[in-house]
């Protein structure tokens, strides 16, 4: 039995082992590490650059909401410079559009008949655009449409059937009206009269 190191191969030496594998080891592992910086130096530019990404889009969004504002504010302010006359006009259009939207129900003409004569109130109409912003206007319109009750049935002016009360049988024709004396002296009239009778 070789108790000795005569006999020993390269895998039994284990300093030569050691060096060895370290050595491919530290080769590859070095690869590794490596390959791992360059993958978090890729990431960590990535990240800067979606930091920059979103910082400019945040100043797109600041920018896109201040414009937004802006916009508003003009387009209220035009609305609020309008000519109360334009704002009027404007008001019985959208009434005008909402009532033909309704006219297929039953008592559309009844409430059409009452939504004209309050269009046509230049008071009425001044109070409602003084008291609605424009963007109520169609809520402020159906609940007046709706709240416009059916009139109740007017039976005052209608006239009673006038009925005939009925003649008595006559056992002779008579005639109608009196009938004119044909001649200027009173005792032909006289006479005319007594044959009228049947005298």
């Amino acid at each position: 039995m070789n108790s000795g190191p005569t006999g020993s191969s390269p895998d039994a030496d284990p300093s030569v082992n050691t060096e060895t594998s370290g050595g491919i080891k530290s080769k590859r592992g070095c690869e590794r590490i490596q390959k791992v910086i360059n993958e978090k130096r890729d990431l960590e530019k990535q990240v800067v650059d979606l930091q920059s990404m979103v910082a400019t889009l945040q100043d797109a969004v600041r920018k896109y909401e201040i414009e937004g504002k802006l916009v508003g504010n003009v387009m209220t302010l035009a609305d609020s410079q309008k000519k109360p006359s334009e704002l009027v006009t404007e008001a019985k259009l959208q009434m005008l559009k909402f009532l033909n939207t309704r006219s297929d129900e039953i008592d559309h003409t009844d409430k059409a008949i009452c939504f004209n004569k309050y269009m046509s109130n230049p008071f009425y109409m001044q109070v409602f655009v003084q008291s609605n912003q424009p963007e109520q206007w169609q809520t402020m319109i159906e609940s007046i449409y709706e709240a416009i009750g059916r009139p109740e049935p007017s039976f005052g002016g209608i006239k009673p059937i006038a009925t005939h009360s009925p003649q008595p049988i006559r056992a002779r024709t008579s005639t109608l009206g009196a009938p004119l004396a044909s001649s200027e002296n009173p005792m032909d009239r006289i006479a005319q009269h007594l044959g009228n009778m049947g005298i």
